[in-house]
């Protein structure tokens, strides 16, 4: 079987979006593995309680559990060069995934922004950051814009592609995109990526369509991407 081989750069913004259960996470998951092999510092922010677990079994990465009325020094948590962050299930039954991004993951990003250098930062539903599908969030704008200055390497993960911001869509410098259903998605990305539906019906389960802009193709298959740590999600 080939090795395949996906370059972590030193900077770069990466969008990973298909139907929910098409293998996102597990793809991501694959991402910060090779990152690890290669002594990378990463942030994971989990919307799940289970989603990114098995990456506590690579030695040394830090488990934060976020609770609801606790307070967190996120400086502190800089100090860590690889982390997982994930709510606990009193927090998702209490807030939801929309007020744990508001009080816990937005404050965390931006302090990320303004205080830490040589990064990979991976945001799971990513479209929450955002108000609406025309504006986009402050601190996703600016780690898309300006992240670059501090080596700040983002990794935004969508099941709703058309509601992300055509802003932030094209700030990114790679696309791995996984088999999409849904009509509206399928409009959308034809008029943002040249031939998506003839690629999209070439797609299985768990494939993906890796695109780098303006023109470069190329179709991973399910088989290729092994992970070393169990996925959960």
């Amino acid at each position: 079987m080939a090795i395949l081989d996906v370059d972590i750069p030193p900077w770069s913004i990466d969008l990973i979006y298909g139907n929910t259960g098409s293998g996102k996470s597990f793809f991501a998951g694959w991402l910060i593995e090779q990152a690890y092999e290669r002594g990378r510092r990463f942030i994971v922010l989990d919307t799940k309680v289970k989603n990114h677990i098995g990456l506590v079994t690579l030695p040394g990465v830090k488990l934060l559990k976020v609770k609801v009325g606790a307070r967190y020094n996120w400086k502190k948590l800089i100090d860590f060069d690889q982390v997982l962050v994930v709510p606990t299930r009193g927090t998702i039954s209490r807030i939801g995934v929309d007020g744990l991004v508001e009080q816990y993951y937005k404050p965390l990003l931006d302090e990320l922004f303004r205080r830490d250098r040589d990064r990979i930062i991976v945001v799971e539903e990513a479209h929450r950051y955002n108000p609406s599908s025309r504006r986009p969030g402050k601190e996703l704008e600016q780690l898309f814009r300006e992240g670059r200055d501090g080596r700040l390497y983002t990794v935004a993960i969508t099941q709703s592609i058309a509601d992300f911001p055509k802003l932030l869509f094209r700030q990114a410098q790679r696309h791995f995109i996984f088999q999409h259903y849904v009509p509206n998605d399928i409009i959308y990305l034809n008029r943002m990526i040249p031939g998506f539906s003839e690629l999209n019906d070439q797609l299985r389960k768990h494939d993906l369509v890796e695109f780098v802009p303006p023109d470069k193709v190329r179709v991973i298959k399910r088989e290729l991407v092994i992970r070393r740590t169990r996925h959960y999600g």
